[in-house]
Formats: C-alpha cells, sequence, structure tokens
C-alpha cells in the first residue's frame, strides 16, 4: 500500500513521537533511580550519558544503512530494539544493567527510529521549497512526546515505581508504534529504484573538509551540550525551590513551546534563509538560558523561561537536518546527519555529566546555565557570520525524488 506524502509524514510523526520518548523521559526517571539505588546525582547521569553516545553512534550506523538499504528496515528494527531496552530497564539491579539497557540500546536505537533517519526520509519526500516546514513537523513530533507522555509517566512513577514506567514505555512502542512504522515509514519509489548505486564512505570527505561544515559541526556540538536542561529540568525546578510535580509540568510546557518553534523556524527557514534562522535560534536559546539561571520568584515566570531557553531546541535541529541534507542530497545524507548528530551527542552526553558535577560541587545548576548561556550566544554570533563571508554554504544538492501529493 502507498501512502501520499502528507500522510507518510504524519504517520512519521506519529512514529517520533513515541520514539522520543526514549531520551525525552530521563528527567522524570532521575531522581527516583537515584533514590531507589541512593547514588550521587553524577553516578545516576551514567547511564544518559552513555544514551547518548549511543544515540550519536547510532545515528552514524544506521544512517549508512538507511543511505543503502532505505529507511524503512531501519526504523522497524530501531523501535524493536528501543522496546526492548525498555524492558531490560525495568529489569536492571545495578549500573552496568541500566547503563546496556538504557544507555547502549535505547540510546542506540533512538539513531535508527528517532529523529536523523525520519527526517531524512521526510526530506526525500518534499522539494526545497516545502522541506523546512514538512521536517519541522518530525522535530514538533519529538517534543510532544514529553507532552503528552509525562503527565502518565509521572503517575505511574508515583503510583507504582520508575520500573513499572520503564515497563509500559516498551509496550508502548511495541503495541502502536511498530504498527505505525509499518505502515507510514517507506522511502519514495525513486530512492528504491536507484538505492544500489551505493556511496563510499569516503565520498563524503571533501564535504567534512569545507569551512561552513566546520561551523555548521561546532554549533552542533554547543546544541548538544545545552541539552542537559531536558535530562536535568525535573531537578533543575527542584534546585529553584519548586516541588517535583512543578518540574514534570515543565517537561511538558518545554515539549509544548518546542512543537511550536519547531514549526516556527521551519517555516521562516523556507522563507528568510535557513543560516539566518539557524542563527536565531541560537541567539533566543542564549537569552532564554542566561534568564534560566536567575532566582524565579514563581512557577508561572519559570514555564516562560524554560518555554524561552528549551523550547527553540528543534527548530535549530530542524533547520540543520535541512541544510545538511540540502549540502549532501539523498545519497549521502543518512552518512552526513549521522557524523553531525554524533558531534552533537558528545555534547549531549557530556553536558549532563558537567552538570551534575557542578551540581555535586556546587549544590545548584546557575554557574553551569550562565557558561551555556554564553556559548549558544557565541554559536549565534558564529552562524551568523557565515552570511556575509567567505564561509558560504555550498550550492545545495537538491533530491530529484520529492513525492507528489
Amino acid at each position: 500500500m502507498r501512502f501520499s506524502r502528507n500522510i507518510v509524514l504524519l504517520l512519521c510523526a506519529a512514529v517520533v513521537t513515541i520514539t522520543s520518548i526514549g531520551m525525552n523521559s530521563f528527567s522524570l526517571f532521575l531522581r527516583p533511580i537515584e533514590a531507589g539505588f541512593g547514588w550521587s546525582r553524577t553516578m545516576v547521569t551514567v547511564p544518559y550519558m552513555f544514551g547518548m553516545l549511543g544515540w550519536g553512534a547510532g545515528a552514524v550506523l544506521f544512517g549508512k544503512l538507511a543511505d543503502d538499504l532505505g529507511a524503512r528496515r531501519v526504523i522497524l528494527g530501531g523501535i524493536l530494539l528501543m522496546a526492548a531496552g525498555f524492558f531490560g530497564m525495568s529489569l536492571s539491579q545495578n549500573l552496568w544493567q541500566l547503563s546496556l539497557s538504557y544507555g547502549i540500546m535505547v540510546g542506540m536505537a533512538a539513531g535508527a527510529c528517532g529523529l536523523v533517519i525520519i527526517s531524512l526520509l521526510v526530506s526525500k519526500h518534499y522539494d526545497a521549497k516545502k522541506r523546512g516546514l514538512a521536517v519541522s513537523v518530525i522535530q514538533m513530533a519529538a517534543p510532544l512526546s514529553p507532552l503528552l507522555f509525562a503527565p502518565a509517566l509521572y503517575f505511574l512513577i508515583k503510583t507504582f515505581d520508575w520500573r513499572a514506567a520503564a515497563l509500559a514505555c516498551g509496550l508502548l512502542l511495541v503495541t502502536v508504534a511498530l504498527p505505525l512504522a509499518w505502515l507510514g515509514a517507506r522511502d519514495p519509489d525513486a530512492f528504491l529504484t536507484c538505492r544500489r548505486n551505493r556511496v563510499g564512505w569516503g565520498s563524503c570527505l571533501p564535504y567534512l573538509r569545507h569551512r561552513s561544515m566546520l561551523l555548521m559541526f561546532a554549533a552542533r556540538f554547543s546544541c548538544g551540550v545545552a541539552l542537559f536542561q531536558s535530562a536535568h529540568l525535573v531537578a533543575l525546578a527542584v534546585s529553584k525551590g519548586f516541588d517535583p510535580a512543578t518540574g514534570a509540568i515543565a517537561v511538558g510546557v518545554f515539549g509544548g513551546a518546542a512543537a511550536a518553534s519547531a514549526l516556527l523556524f521551519g517555516w521562516l527557514s523556507d522563507r528568510y534563509g535557513r543560516v539566518r534562522i539557524l542563527a536565531l535560534t541560537y541567539l533566543v536559546r542564549g537569552v532564554g538560558t542566561l534568564l534560566l539561571a536567575l532566582d524565579m520568584p514563581n512557577e508561572i515566570l519559570f514555564y516562560i523561561v524554560v518555554a524561552l531557553a528549551m523550547g527553540p531546541t528543534f527548530g535549530t535541529i530542524t533547520v540543520q537536518n535541512v541544510i545538511f541534507y540540502e549540502i549532501v542530497g539523498p545519497r549521502m545524507a543518512g552518512v552526513i546527519l549521522g557524523l553531525s548528530f554524533i558531534v552533537h551527542q558528545i555534547g549531549s552526553a557530556g553536558g549532563p555529566m558537567l552538570a551534575s558535577i557542578a551540581f555535586d560541587m556546587t549544590g545548584g545548576y546557575d554557574g553551569f546555565m550562565m557558561v551555556i548561556g554564553v556559548i549558544l550566544l557565541a554559536s549565534a554570533v558564529l552562524i551568523y557570520s557565515a552570511i556575509n563571508s567567505d564561509m558560504q554554504l555550498p550550492e545545495p544538492v537538491l533530491s530529484t525524488s520529492a513525492g507528489r501529493s
């Protein structure tokens, strides 16, 4: 059964909404696991660190497989692997078991059935005039995950324990995400007829040597480091004097703001240029993070600042993914997106760990957030400087296989 590209987009968005629970749910698990095992904040962050690194490694490995074999098989296999990881997490009794099940299995699976591969698939179905908005729908789906599922997971954790919540995640993946992906995760017909012409790993080297590409990779690293906010959001709320329920609501606020910003910045990038809008996302995030380092007098202001500091995150990822796709074209996009994402995930692994160390040393997150805010502002300046310098992005290699609605 073949669907129109718009139906494929909607089905893929539903899949990403569910598979994004893998990484977006950790802030809800952090404090219960910490209390259950009696670990330090640094130790309980180790599985998340492995998850971020596994996500990056999986993005490279599965990105190449998607280039060669198509995205469908990769996405279906990734959902099964993620479900197995959550089932293993619910049974884990020590640090290495959690690091294997949640860290490596769920993390690697996110590289197969998460934003990178599904954004790649959707990019193939749309031409350049609509690609930014289409990919933004996928990016919007990812932050909708905490908005939709954080209340249910919080209820399960409070009523039963974190193991029941992990088991529920695995069941949701098998019973809902897998059938949706089976129906909707399909490459365009034009790609299926030419995928035998595989591109070797060495073909990406000329792009990786380009200064604009190096700048994009550096900015993506800073984006990853700043994602420590999502892993520590509930704990951050508690450090500001609020209760855990406020932190859980903040996770939902982040999800809603990120979904809206993904659509907004994706649409703006189609009309006003990718690089200019990408710089704007870093600017807003930097200002918001600096504000988040200040004392919050009430919950409402805290939610507003969370939306400002964290909301544009998926707008950043949207525009970056489209830029990478348009630089190299559909036959090599999986590899380049994967390589860029492993840089992102190195930052995503290090950021939460550094934040945990800062918390253990100082009892708060404010000093670390000030540093991250400055780094994000610097990234905005560097990205914007590429517009009028000799570091212009290469002419895009556009796909000729955009689908028809």
